[in-house]
């Protein structure tokens, strides 16, 4: 469990890397961001990767939280669409969240690329299991592998995030979100009951 202190360390760093990038940020820039010496951040973060890891901690606390709560989601289409919104809208709350976790630089670090890649399959595991008892109930396509469904909902978010960190977040990613949603609902429903 992290303090409230280590929580704004993690904040301020997402703030720098989404604003110089990850080469460019150093221990004593985030020292500074808080006016403390660098040997008072030591106390809190012993380097930069271990407050990388905390980012990715965090993010995935959010995301487990909201995997846990589509459990209790009726509806399997309904569920994957509350996952899915839900990364919307809290990157349309943190933009330089967003554009930290898409930061291909910082996907080839080792140890947060691992993270990521451990709570990529995490999520897909879970996503892929209530997509096929959207399968098996009639509710989404079984003609499409829930695999594959689970890399065009991820891709199309991932891209939608992108096109809007290239307009400069002038666009609004919740609504952008939601429309987006609403198309591939309509492309993942059988034939008989899309509307």
């Amino acid at each position: 469990m992290m303090s409230r202190r280590q929580t704004e360390i993690i904040q301020a760093t997402v703030n720098l890397i989404a604003e110089k990038g990850l080469s460019a940020v150093t221990m004593k820039d985030i020292a500074d961001q808080f006016h403390i010496s660098d040997a008072a951040l030591y106390k809190h973060f012993h380097s930069k990767n271990e407050i990388l890891a905390g980012v990715a901690g965090l993010f995935e606390d959010d995301a487990r939280r909201v995997l846990e709560s589509v459990a209790f989601v009726s509806s399997p289409l309904k569920a994957v669409q509350t996952f899915f919104l839900d990364r919307c809208d809290t990157f349309a709350r943190d933009p330089a969240l967003s554009t930290v976790l898409l930061d291909n630089e910082l996907l080839t670090d080792a140890s947060f690329g691992l993270q990521m890649k451990r709570m990529m399959e995490d999520h897909q595991k879970t996503i892929v299991v209530t997509l096929k008892k959207g399968m098996a109930c009639g509710e989404i396509r079984g003609d499409i592998s829930a695999e594959h469904l689970f890399i065009l909902f991820m891709g199309a978010l991932r891209l939608l995030v992108r096109k809007w960190k290239f307009s400069g977040y002038r666009i609004d990613l919740s609504r952008e979100g939601r429309d987006l949603w609403d198309s591939l609902e309509k492309l993942v429903k059988p034939a008989s009951s899309a509307s």
